[in-house]
């Protein structure tokens, strides 16, 4: 079974990060041999480093695009724009799975969450994936229920913490 990514996502991650690399471009290429001026870098540090941390948000938003591909004993993802970069896990190394509402100005979107010892490892969210139903069903990882948690307690566990 072969996940199915919704256009709209796909569009939207694509069209911002055409935007922060234009905005990237423009400050730190065209900006020419300044940039290796003292005072560039101290005048404009707030703003500069806003920019790099879009620039890294925007890139990290491309790499949650992943096509999903389910075997009968393993989950493949791999990378939408970069395919050869792809990660193999048996459903046997996963040691549960939880689901988690994700909140977005869109609306309310339910995602799986894989995990392995206690960390999260992978996530598949229902604002991503048109057939994201078939996917939770053909998954074959034990089902611990519902996480109820806030945003924040969700970019910590999206940051390597523990449950």
């Amino acid at each position: 079974m072969k996940s199915n990514i919704k256009i709209l996502p796909f569009l939207l991650v694509m069209v911002l990060n055409l935007l922060v690399g234009i905005l990237f471009w423009l400050i730190f290429v065209k900006a020419g041999e300044r940039i290796l001026e003292y005072a560039f870098w101290t005048n404009d540090t707030f703003i500069l480093l806003l920019i790099i941390f879009l620039q890294i948000f925007a890139l990290s938003l491309i790499s949650q695009l992943k096509t999903i591909i389910l075997k009968k004993d393993k989950i493949i993802f791999k990378n939408l724009i970069f395919p050869f970069l792809k990660k193999e896990r048996l459903f046997s190394y996963y040691d549960f799975s939880k689901i988690v509402d994700e909140y977005s100005k869109s609306g309310l979107h339910e995602s799986l969450w894989l995990f392995k010892n206690g960390k999260l490892e992978n996530q598949i969210s229902s604002f991503y994936y048109s057939n994201y139903k078939k996917l939770k069903f053909e998954i074959k990882v034990q089902h611990k229920g519902k996480l109820k948690i806030n945003i924040l307690k969700q970019i910590y566990y999206k940051l390597g913490g523990k449950l």
